[in-house]
């Protein structure tokens, strides 16, 4: 076997539409890709159009038009659904796939939740009560369950996504990724995480927070090998530098506007907070301003941020660094538009992927 055998690569599509996912995933499966993830958001980000696709009902229409590539949330909250919800529709998407289900799971965004009236509030502690209990209808017959957030009383869920281990005990067919950067959430990947899914870091820093992560799940009681390494990236790959570097540009620096801890984490302070994702909202009416105010940062922090961008060769070596920090499954988020994004996939499957895959 080759040097990087055991790593895999993820192609996650867009929002909407729909032809644009169904394509995309279907090429990325004749391509080789291992598995297509589906953004989860009840409203996409965008300057003029923000229109989403439901996740999981999007997930299990490809479910039924694949065969061999998994199909995963990338990622889905625990506010927006009861867990046992989210569990119920990541079991229904694990059956119609014949077991290719990864449920990707996050602390969740403001801009899904606070306008649609959702209190936003103790996301680390939800998502650890939301996890317990979705692992527990997953592989247990009858789930009773008193947290500080929800209760369970002799709660079950069939069909469970899972194989039968003995009498009354099930193996759950479905890993749960865990969106994870900070600490604490590092915690939780350890002692609940069938996968880690950390964004834009660089290998450096992979390579320490594995080692955390690793460190805490042997205090688990866990086999810290159980834990599959990943990492979502975003990325251009074109067939000259300057191409792809203009393509990353300023869409770049919109991510970077909206993400202001990574400017802080590369030196820049950020001009302004308004625009951050997570915490706080950018109303459609907002895109022009975001756009703008995007314009004035300098093209060296896009050069600085831990975004991937050049020819097949330099997007090669860039992941090299990655794989030798311990990541084994790579999730692109190729940052060019829907018109090119098979054409993207192709040049990537094709002069990428088989450095990794080769025996």
């Amino acid at each position: 076997m080759g040097k990087h055998e055991s790593i895999k690569f993820g192609v996650e599509g867009p929002n909407y539409p729909w032809e644009v996912i169904r394509d995309t995933a279907l090429a990325a499966e004749k391509m080789g890709f291992d598995s297509y993830w589906m953004p989860d958001h009840l409203v996409a980000t965008g300057v003029k159009r923000w229109d989403a696709l439901d996740a999981w009902s999007t997930l299990c229409a490809l479910a039924v038009q694949t065969k061999r590539i998994k199909l995963a949330s990338g990622v889905s909250d625990t506010y927006r659904h009861h867990p046992a919800s989210l569990a119920q529709m990541t079991a229904t998407c694990d059956v119609l796939s014949n077991g290719r289900a990864i449920l990707g799971i996050g602390i969740g965004e403001a801009m899904n939740l606070v306008p649609f009236g959702i209190r936003y509030d103790k996301p680390v502690e939800r998502t650890i009560e939301a996890i317990q209990i979705i692992r527990q209808l997953f592989t247990e017959d009858f789930v009773d369950f008193k947290g500080k957030y929800y209760e369970l009383n002799k709660a079950f869920l069939q069909p469970k996504p899972a194989v039968p281990i003995s009498e009354n005990e099930y193996r759950s067919t479905v890993p749960i990724f865990i969106a994870a950067s900070s600490p604490r959430t590092m915690d939780v990947t350890a002692q609940y995480g069938d996968g880690w899914l950390p964004a834009n870091l660089v290998p450096e820093e992979y390579k320490t927070n594995l080692e955390k992560i690793r460190e805490s799940a042997k205090k688990h009681q866990r086999d810290p090998s159980e834990i599959e390494p990943a990492h979502f990236m975003y990325v251009v790959v074109a067939k000259d530098v300057e191409t792809a570097r203009k393509a990353m540009m300023l869409t770049g620096k919109m991510m970077l506007l909206s993400r202001p801890r990574i400017l802080e984490k590369i030196g820049f302070k950020p001009p302004t907070y308004d625009f951050e994702m997570t915490f706080k909202l950018v109303f459609p009416r907002d895109g022009e301003a975001w756009l703008e105010k995007s314009k004035e940062l300098p093209d060296e922090v896009v050069e600085k941020a831990p975004f991937l961008f050049g020819t097949p060769d330099d997007i090669i070596e860039k992941l090299d660094k990655f794989a030798k920090a311990g990541c084994r499954h790579f999730v692109m988020n190729f940052q060019v538009s829907p018109g090119i994004l098979k054409e993207t996939c192709q040049l990537f499957a094709e002069k990428v992927i088989p450095y990794f895959k080769e025996k």
